[in-house]
């Protein structure tokens, strides 16, 4: 999927209203918050979640990521031992919204 790969998404809650999750790059100029969510969606399937770990600073759990066949829109990933199905809802350079399906 064009502009999803190769760069980490860090999440903007403050954007977000009712279950669309709203990710932002790496970079951007957030509010000052405790700690962010992350995504990493590799083009070689390998896939990152980012989630704030002791004292603040990023933890990183690694997985693989894959595309549903026929729609690459749907999206897979196996992290941690988790199994994630996300819908892609819109991504462009400066912003990605996903709908998160299970967990």
């Amino acid at each position: 999927m064009q502009g999803l790969t190769d760069r980490v998404w860090m999440r903007s809650r403050e954007e977000e209203q009712g279950p669309v999750r709203v990710y932002r790059p790496e970079g951007y100029p957030f509010p000052p918050a405790r700690g962010r969510e992350g995504l990493a969606f590799n083009g070689d399937g390998t896939f990152a979640y980012i989630a704030p770990g002791r004292g603040d600073r990023p933890g990183r759990e690694v997985g693989r990521w894959r595309s549903a066949p026929g729609d690459p829109a749907r999206i897979t990933a196996e992290v941690g031992g988790a199994r994630i199905e996300l819908n892609v809802l819109e991504v462009t350079d400066q912003v990605l919204r996903l709908e998160w399906v299970s967990p």
